[in-house]
């Protein structure tokens, strides 16, 4: 009896596949899709455009916004295996991000996985409005001034409308942000920067003016 209960404790499922299993739709239990993540969004009591849903969809590398194949979901057991409800789930995401926000190799990371996350299909570069919500997301709690400006910024200039926001460009943003003070003092104009941060920190001193 006792060998018996020894397999069947090998066999059970950590908490976190066990929160899938009762979050995956009848007609399909490999992949939870929008209605799915809509009513975890609610059992966790965020809104879809909260950062933590960015942050588990970083963690488990999702492919797809708003679906979570079993794969992928698997995938995060070592960093989410004990949340078994929505609630506790909430508070190790809640841990993640404010682990990320002080670590800039993981900040680095989220940041350019948000990039990716928001790309259409064979499309390099993300429109205007996703970047928009992007940046406030992941590194607004960091450097709020920046953000705040490079946001309006992007939504002035009617060129990137069209281009969208590349990847280097996205990328350097976060360095920037890091690097440059919010009057762009410091900012050196020797060709190391992208195009698109020249004409912001052109932009931004105008504003001082």
């Amino acid at each position: 009896v006792k060998g018996d209960s020894s397999k069947k404790a090998a066999t059970t499922p950590p908490p976190f596949v066990t929160l899938f299993d009762t979050l995956a739709p009848a007609e399909s239990d490999q992949v939870l899709g929008p209605d799915a993540v809509e009513r975890l969004c609610t059992d966790m009591q965020v809104e879809p455009d909260n950062v933590l849903l960015l942050v588990l969809a970083w963690v488990l590398d999702a492919s797809k916004m708003g679906y979570f194949t079993r794969e992928e979901w698997e995938s995060g057991i070592q960093q989410l295996g004990s949340a078994g409800t929505p609630h506790a789930l909430r508070q190790q995401l809640e841990t993640v991000h404010a682990q990320t926000l002080r670590d800039i190799e993981r900040l680095r990371g989220l940041h350019k996985f948000a990039h990716k996350f928001c790309r259409e299909e064979r499309r390099k570069n993300i429109d205007v409005q996703s970047a928009q919500v992007m940046l406030k997301m992941t590194i607004g709690p960091l450097f709020s001034e920046h953000v705040s400006n490079l946001v309006r910024f992007m939504g002035e200039k009617e060129q990137l409308a069209k281009a969208g926001v590349s990847l280097d460009e996205w990328t350097m943003m976060l360095q920037f942000c890091r690097e440059i003070d919010s009057t762009c003092s410091n900012f050196q104009d020797d060709g190391a920067w992208p195009v698109l941060l020249d004409d912001f920190v052109e932009w931004q001193r105008s504003q001082l003016e």
